[in-house]
């Protein structure tokens, strides 16, 4: 993404940047649209590893390396334009974002400045959740997981050149190696994603095909082969990767293979297919369009919606900018020696993190906003206050008996499902039942339902199943499903799964309720209501129309209902109050905005349902 380019530039390697940047970019159209095109910054860790793996070994044997003239390349290289980004990111952030969005804006700012943010993002966000969307610096985390390799990979390949030159290759083999077994047993799925441990394999991928580049004379039959297959790989990769894969690791394999078989290859017919000027365009300015892409994106999504044709304009924009970047800023520090190169750096880092610490404590600056849009922003902060302390993450486990009771007395009802139901138990809890969260993320009460990013869900169903079925103190079972997000090509597993568990819990005398889908969305409902209310728009038409939700959960609809009455099986309908016949909307006037993020409804949401739900009283 950001390595320097040979000296006899290849219009191969720009091609496979502008293919890599392009995935990237349609990715964030729409996951649909591409649903591996996440693979692109794989692509690019491959490219970027043979580049500088290149560039240093072709130094260090010429007896011209300095460590200091190869940092200040890095800084040339990345500086201008990574900087001006982040200029244009804080003052859109200031006109635009409400405060609690702004704050975990300068929060990824301050560490961005740093190249850290990977180990930010680690901790706060994952890859591909809705709330990803709202962070216009999400992007910079492979940023970081780069600067961090070409800071430690200098000095190890100087290390192993004096002192174990014979086992150099073989050493960042076993390397390689390591960090890709690091991926399959890193428990926590963000830190295999973003930790620069778990990615370096893949820029090593990149190193070695140097080192093989350098051993093996390949014949032009043999080269036309490993390039077709090198196509094959990349476009597979692309089209049937999706992100509900384990990723890196083990599926990282095929991208980055098939990057390193066209670098390997040079002028194989896969090599002259991406050498094509368009690509070699794209891939020229690859590194302005992957920065200008995605907050662009952000922000368009935040005030416009997350139209399709929204997220394309913004795109076009991204081109031209990263058109202008290129020319303007990229290029004349690249042709350019800027003179107290270090001091303009400093300055321009020291600026960026003061800015940042100065809004942080600031807690946004709220007083951009009248009483009204900040009470809209406020519902960001409408959830459970049990949440934390009592949903299971993603990929945990907890025993039955540890499992919160919340209404002061002994529970008669439980909801068990994933993190739809979290702010349904407080509500409830809060109008005087007794009921046991059973919630975890990613995990429907599905039995016997296996998730590939989940990997505990599957025990952890048949566990709390088997202790429901065993609580005589539990009368009704609500079970909860946030369905848009198995809508996928296992939802009839799902589905399956979700009826055998209500089936099981009603054979022994328990009422079961079903939740049906609650309206989700493509954007953040606090922060659309607030800038509406900013921008002098009715805040009662934010949402979507009664049609789109029919037509998006309509199949699930029908398949709850055929079961629901065939069973005798009581419902629970969210649409009955957050939708009329013309809309579904996420304000109502008297309690706020009903939702405290895309996909999850706010405590102001969930009371709304509690009066629909069919508990049996005590006699």
């Amino acid at each position: 993404m950001t390595a320097d380019a040979h000296p006899h530039k290849r219009a191969d390697i720009q091609g496979l940047r502008g293919i890599a940047v392009l995935a990237v970019v349609l990715f964030h159209i729409s996951h649909s649209a591409l649903p591996g095109g996440f693979a692109g910054v794989d692509i690019f860790f491959v490219i970027s590893g043979y580049l500088i793996t290149q560039i240093l070994l072709r130094d260090m044997e010429a007896g011209a390396f300095r460590l200091r003239d190869f940092y200040q390349r890095r800084v040339r290289r990345l500086f201008p334009a990574l900087f001006t980004v982040l200029a244009f990111t804080l003052v859109a952030g200031l006109a635009i974002l409400p405060p609690k969005l702004l704050s975990e804006l300068v929060y990824s700012q301050f560490f961005t400045t740093l190249f850290l943010s990977n180990f930010a993002f680690a901790r706060l966000a994952d890859y591909f959740d809705a709330s990803a969307s709202l962070k216009p610096l999400l992007h910079t985390w492979s940023l970081g997981v780069e600067e961090q390799f070409y800071l430690v990979f200098p000095l190890l390949l100087l290390a192993l050149r004096r002192c174990a030159r014979r086992f150099l290759w073989g050493i960042i083999a076993g390397l390689a190696v390591v960090s890709l077994v690091a991926t399959q047993i890193t428990i926590r799925p963000e830190a295999a994603f973003y930790l620069p441990t778990t990615r370096a394999f893949e820029l090593l991928i990149g190193a070695l095909t140097v080192w093989a580049q350098g051993r093996f004379i390949l014949g032009d039959k043999i080269k036309r082969l490993l390039s077709v297959l090198g196509i094959f790989l990349l476009v597979a990769s692309l089209i049937f990767l999706n992100d509900r894969v384990p990723f890196p690791g083990l599926w990282a394999l095929p991208p980055c293979l098939g990057a390193a078989l066209l670098l390997l290859t040079a002028d194989g017919w896969g090599n002259r297919l991406i050498a094509a000027p368009p690509l070699v365009w794209t891939g020229d300015m690859s590194y302005s369009l992957y920065l200008w892409h995605w907050p662009l994106q952000v922000f368009a999504r935040i005030v416009l919606g997350g139209a399709w044709w929204i997220a394309l304009a913004a795109v076009i924009a991204a081109f031209v900018f990263a058109a202008l970047s290129r020319r303007y800023i990229e290029q004349p520090s690249l042709e350019k020696r800027p003179r107290r190169l270090w001091l303009w750096a400093g300055l321009a880092m020291t600026s960026s993190i003061v800015v940042a610490l100065l809004v942080f404590g600031a807690k946004g600056l709220p007083q951009r906003f009248n009483a009204a849009e900040r009470a809209a922003f406020a519902a960001a902060d409408d959830f459970s206050p049990d949440r934390k302390r009592c949903h299971i993450a993603q990929n945990a486990r907890r025993y039955y008996r540890d499992t919160c009771v919340l209404g002061g007395h002994a529970p008669s009802v439980a909801v068990w499902g994933d993190s739809e139901g979290v702010e349904l138990v407080r509500a409830l809890a809060d109008q005087g039942e007794g009921v046991r969260q059973i919630t975890a993320s990613a995990c429907p009460p599905s039995v016997g339902y296996t998730i590939a990013y989940n990997r505990a869900c599957r025990d952890h169903n048949a566990d709390m199943l088997l202790h429901l079925k065993n609580d005589p103190s539990i009368r009704t079972v609500i079970l909860t499903v946030n369905y848009r997000r198995y809508d996928d090509e296992n939802s009839a597993a799902m589905m399956g799964g979700l009826e055998l568990s209500a089936l099981d819990l009603q054979a022994v005398g328990k009422q079961v309720v079903l939740l049906y889908p609650v309206p989700v969305y493509d954007f953040d409902p606090p922060s659309q209501v607030g800038l509406a209310m900013r921008l002098g728009r009715d805040p009662l038409n934010v949402g979507m129309s009664r049609a789109q939700f029919d037509r998006e959960n309509g199949q699930t609809i029908a398949a709850l209902d055929a079961f629901s009455q065939s069973h005798n099986l009581a419902t629970l309908r969210p649409s009955d109050v957050l939708c009329d016949t013309q809309r579904c909307r996420v304000y109502d006037p008297a309690a706020g905005v009903l939702y405290f993020n895309s996909q999850h409804l706010s405590m102001a949401g969930a009371r709304q349902l509690t009066s629909l739900i069919p508990l049996p009283r005590a006699e």
